[in-house]
């Protein structure tokens, strides 16, 4: 285990030892025994205090109960724990700061931990953007006793994590309806049935009565009102399976960003989702992860997906036929959704796109601007 032990002197300390040193030589300069020996004296609280204050933060150790495996951008309170080893020495005014990906840090202050014993506190964490890891740094630092020095000890905690990313369902997707319905002309003409029910209106001259919502229409005449009819979304034709293809070509030379690259993580997350709540099976498709097609039809399909994507590199270099050929290797009974990195204008007119494929224009989304930090340094900025 890592165990980084660092001392500092605080302001109150640097006066004592000013006085202590100017006690000392003014009482040597004049023979004066009684300032000599205040300034020892003071020289000796200095050295009693600091074997104290390094002694205060020896055998301490950090816990956390946060899951292994929870989502980007959504807030959790999991309880953390201050553990005192020790068999004799008690720990006091203890601050403890746990650092996680991308800046998010848990501060936790206790003022005393029994020997043998534990100290835990329910904090809220929030880590904005998706990452794997395995150990997270943390710190211990006191001013105990009497505020003359700064400890700190560094320690690495092994919790192994997974941070699923956003999910944002793309815009594309939500004006087409039900993830970009497969046309077919054939029974298009003979579908009578209508789509998925979407809310409850008030009734209209016209309304058939097959549409009557019966459970609102009654506690609605009971409060004076009138009938109550069910509205239904167009109606249309689910496919069976989709497909996202996700790509990082482009014909121009555009500026590579992160951010434009965690955007189609989250829109690749969001449309699975939307896709997985329609009971579409969807099939991830990407350059990153070498063309090779992954399948979401099972829950732990899903999160496996997920996981693969908390964990997903740019690809460098992908060219137009690997995108065309993947494109071409779907049927055209599937629907197609095309997700990139890059805008459309870079890259649109030069591949064959079916007409009934969603192309997700990543402009859509725009993440706040700020510099990613790791965790060694969020832990180095708190107080």
């Amino acid at each position: 285990m890592m165990n980084e032990f660092s001392t500092k002197i605080a302001p109150r300390g640097a006066f004592c030892l000013g006085i202590a040193f100017g006690l000392s030589v003014v009482g040597g300069m004049i023979g004066d025994g009684v300032l000599i020996t205040l300034g020892l004296s003071a020289v000796t609280l200095m050295i009693c205090c600091y074997v104290l204050g390094r002694s205060n933060l020896y055998h301490l150790e950090a816990d956390v109960s946060l899951p292994h495996k929870v989502h980007a951008n959504k807030s959790y309170r999991p309880q953390v724990v201050i553990r005192n080893h020790r068999s004799l020495l008690d720990a006091f005014h203890v601050k403890l700061y746990l650092a996680f990906p991308h800046g998010a840090v848990l501060a936790s202050q206790s003022a005393w931990v029994a020997a043998g014993s534990l100290a835990s506190a329910s904090l809220l964490v929030r880590i904005p953007m998706r990452h794997c890891s395995l150990e997270h740094p943390y710190k211990f630092s006191s001013t105990f006793p009497l505020g003359l020095f700064r400890f700190s000890t560094r320690q690495l905690l092994h919790h192994p994590l997974t941070i699923y990313p956003r999910s944002i369902i793309p815009d594309e997707l939500l004006e087409v309806g039900a993830s970009g319905q497969c046309q077919y002309p054939d029974q298009q003409s003979n579908l009578q049935h209508a789509g998925e029910m979407r809310s409850v209106r008030a009734w209209q001259p016209g309304d058939a009565a097959k549409n009557i919502h019966w459970p609102a229409s009654i506690r609605s005449l009971a409060h004076g009102h009138g009938l109550r009819i069910r509205e239904f979304d167009p109606p249309g034709l689910l496919p069976e399976r989709a497909v996202i293809i996700f790509h990082s070509f482009s014909a121009e030379r555009e500026m590579m960003r992160e951010d434009t690259f965690e955007r189609g993580i989250s829109l690749i997350a969001g449309s699975i989702a939307y896709l997985r709540n329609l009971n579409i099976r969807a099939d991830l498709v990407a350059d990153f992860m070498g063309w090779i097609p992954l399948v979401t039809k099972t829950r732990p399909q899903y999160y496996e997906c997920l996981s693969f994507l908390a964990d997903g590199k740019r690809a460098v270099g992908t060219e137009l036929h690997e995108l065309q050929s993947a494109i071409d290797a779907i049927s055209d009974k599937e629907q197609i959704i095309i997700i990139s990195d890059m805008p459309p204008d870079a890259w649109f007119d030069l591949v064959q796109i079916p007409d009934s494929a969603s192309v997700v224009d990543i402009r859509q989304v725009h993440f706040p601007v700020k510099k990613t930090i790791s965790a060694k340094e969020a832990l180095s900025q708190s107080a």
